[in-house]
Formats: structure tokens, C-alpha cells, sequence
């Protein structure tokens, strides 16, 4: 063995020591710019908070959107508030009804937001509605908004082509190195099985399937592809909400949630830019209790994760970064500790997105059902 080797093999676990107590240190530093804001809070009997997302728009203004409305969800009387900002998040609008051009009666009266895509040419909003039941086993159906990239005019609302119409959440947006809008989604069976006339019957959910849209056109057209399983059971049920990222070589990651299946998220990839999946999802080492997770890329093949890396509750909220294509996530720190509620309370739904430069990333989540908080979240310095 080279003598030069046989020297450094004692000091490679002081090294990577060194290597991590560094990490720990820059996350130290990070935190202490980290600015909170208190963009929403709700008050009793609406005080519902759920399904926040953050996107900037075309005018410079930032546009919040949150499931509103009530004190629980699903509900007839759920809908989807909207705020804005002026000053990058420092201070929002008070929360107002979104017009989605919807009636909110009948099979279209509860409603709520789920990815909102901003391009040069156009804003495009996915949301979803269900009928007049506490329940999304029921007439739950799923649409597209096109509107102006500053979000301010919008048209008339889409029902998703296919199956993706009925029973299916559009979940975070990435835009693929080559310009395609790629959106992960995660639609569900239902027993007994479903054909084109028994949507509007109540009937169990189950058996969720994920895998992701694809447009080569700015958002015009889609395509499917994917139809990733968690389970053989075929009436297992959890929220999925799956997340994707593309690598530098292209190939595209997915994290889903997977309720009451080992405290963890489970994963897929796709080698060719999302047009094949495998069939079934796999075990990953992150751990999560049953809530949604957010990927962000940071470039080529860094990348970040907003999570709770809690198995068994939804706290603390947390954010890890990967430098390796996420095989590993030496930087971990946490961003809210706990609820304002106290531990009992949850952290939920966080979503957002990266600044320009990249020195930031600006999340948005729901605090314990009744407050939407935001927070620029300093990143760790990036090759």
C-alpha cells in the first residue's frame, strides 16, 4: 500500500469530524440571518391555514396563496385566499378570496390551491375543488388557471385532461435545464374502481399514483408520465406529495410522503428527464412522520430539503442540503423549533422558492393550521 495512504488513514475520520463541525458552524452563522415574518393569522371559525405556496411574479410582487376558510379541511367552506407583498416578504396584504371562476356551490364549492407556475408569458394556478361534504372521496376535481404572469387578470379554469381531472393534487414545479415545466402529481384510486361516470359517487380513496406533467410549450400542452405505487396493498391511503429535482446529469428525483410506512420518505428517480418511473417507490433514510417535504435545487447537483425530520411528529421544521445528488445531507439546521402552540403543535406544508443569487431561500408554511409564516432562510455558501 502507497506509504502516503497508510499516513492519511488515521486522520480520515478526524477529518471528517472537522468536515462536519464546519457544517455545524456555517449552519450556526446562517441562522443568525435568518428573518420571519408573520404573513397571516387566522381567527376562529376561519382560521384554517393550509396548502401555502409563494411564487414571484412578474411585476416583482410576491403572491401568496393558502387554502382559507373554516377551521378544518377538507370543507364546503374552504377556498383559496391570496396576499401579496411589495417588499419581498417584509409585509403582506391583508388575505382576500381569490376569484378561480369557479361557483363556490354546489360540486365546486370547496376549493383550494396546490402549485402556481410563473413564466414570461403567463401565470399558470392548479387548484382543486369537491362538493358539499367533508370529504375529498367525492366529486374532487382538479383544475388549471391561466392568468397573467403578474397574476393580476386571469381566464377561465381547465379541468386537468384524463384522470388527472378527478381525484389528483398538482404538487411543486421545477423548470428542466432544456426549459421544460415539469410538475409532479399524485392522483388516486378508488374503491370500488372508478370508470368516466361514477366520479361524483361517494367512494373510498386509495392506492395513490404519482409521477409528473411535462411541457415542452410554456404550460400549453401536457403529457404524463409515471404511475409509481408506494404499496401492493390496493387500498392503502396517505397523502403523497411527491417532490422533484433534476441532477446535473439530468436525471430527475422524487421524494413522497408515505403515511404510516416506517417514519420515513420513499423515493424514485427517472434516468431520462421524467418519461419512465419504476413502478414502485423505495425506502429512503430521510426521516419524516407522515407531512409533506419540499426539494429545491441549488444548481448542478446540490440541493435542498424543507422537512421535519421527525418520525413520529411534524416538528421542528428543518432545512438539510445535499452537495452529492442527495446521498448525502452534511448541512442540517433547523428553522422553527417548534410550534406556536407549543411541541404539540405542527409545522406543516412548506413550500417556496430560491433567489436569483442564490443566497436565500424563501419558504413559506403553516403554522399549526392558523398562521401563514414566512421566512428567508440564509443558504450555505454554494460552489
Amino acid at each position: 500500500m502507497n506509504k502516503t495512504l497508510l499516513l492519511l488513514l488515521p486522520l480520515l475520520p478526524a477529518l471528517g469530524w472537522a468536515q462536519s463541525d464546519a457544517w455545524d458552524q456555517q449552519a450556526i452563522e446562517d441562522a443568525k440571518q435568518d428573518r420571519r415574518v408573520l404573513a397571516y393569522d387566522g381567527l376562529k371559525p376561519d382560521s384554517m391555514v393550509c396548502d401555502t405556496t409563494v411564487r414571484e411574479m412578474a411585476d416583482g410582487s410576491w403572491l401568496l396563496l393558502i387554502l382559507a376558510g373554516d377551521s378544518r379541511e377538507p370543507s364546503p367552506k374552504n377556498y383559496v385566499g391570496v396576499s401579496r407583498s411589495h417588499d419581498q416578504g417584509q409585509t403582506w396584504s391583508r388575505l382576500e378570496a381569490f376569484d378561480t371562476g369557479l361557483p363556490r356551490s354546489g360540486d365546486t364549492v370547496g376549493q383550494g390551491p396546490t402549485e402556481l407556475i410563473v413564466t414570461d408569458k403567463e401565470a399558470l394556478l392548479f387548484f382543486a375543488t369537491h362538493g358539499d361534504t367533508f370529504s375529498w372521496g367525492t366529486r374532487w376535481q382538479s383544475w388549471l388557471l391561466r392568468g397573467t404572469p403578474d397574476g393580476k387578470s386571469w381566464g377561465k379554469p381547465e379541468r386537468l385532461p384524463g384522470r388527472l381531472g378527478h381525484n389528483c393534487f398538482i404538487r411543486s414545479h421545477i423548470v428542466a435545464r432544456d426549459g421544460r415545466l415539469i410538475v409532479p402529481f399524485q392522483h388516486y384510486l378508488r374503491s370500488p374502481r372508478d370508470d368516466a361516470s361514477s366520479y361524483h359517487e361517494e367512494r373510498k380513496l386509495c392506492d395513490p399514483r404519482n409521477g409528473v406533467l411535462i411541457s415542452s410549450d410554456g404550460g400549453k400542452t401536457w403529457s404524463e408520465h409515471g404511475n409509481i405505487r408506494l404499496t401492493d396493498d390496493p387500498l392503502y391511503f396517505g397523502w403523497a406529495e411527491p417532490s422533484i429535482v433534476e441532477l446535473a446529469d439530468g436525471t430527475l428525483k422524487m421524494t413522497i410522503r408515505a403515511d404510516r410506512l416506517g417514519g420515513v420518505l420513499y423515493g424514485a428517480e427517472s434516468k431520462d428527464g421524467g418519461k419512465t418511473w419504476p413502478e414502485a417507490a423505495v425506502k429512503t433514510d430521510i426521516p419524516n412522520p407522515g407531512s409533506k417535504a419540499t426539494l429545491f435545487s441549488l444548481g448542478g447537483d446540490t440541493v435542498a430539503l424543507v422537512h421535519n425530520p421527525n418520525p413520529k411528529h411534524r416538528s421542528p421544521l428543518a432545512l438539510w442540503v445535499s452537495f452529492d445528488g442527495m446521498k448525502s445531507w452534511p448541512y442540517r439546521r433547523t428553522l422553527v423549533a417548534e410550534s406556536v402552540d407549543g411541541p404539540k403543535g405542527c409545522l406543516n406544508y412548506p413550500e417556496g422558492f430560491v433567489s436569483k443569487d442564490r443566497q436565500w431561500l424563501h419558504v413559506v408554511f403553516d403554522n399549526n393550521r392558523h398562521q401563514a409564516c414566512y421566512i428567508a432562510a440564509k443558504l450555505p455558501p454554494l460552489k
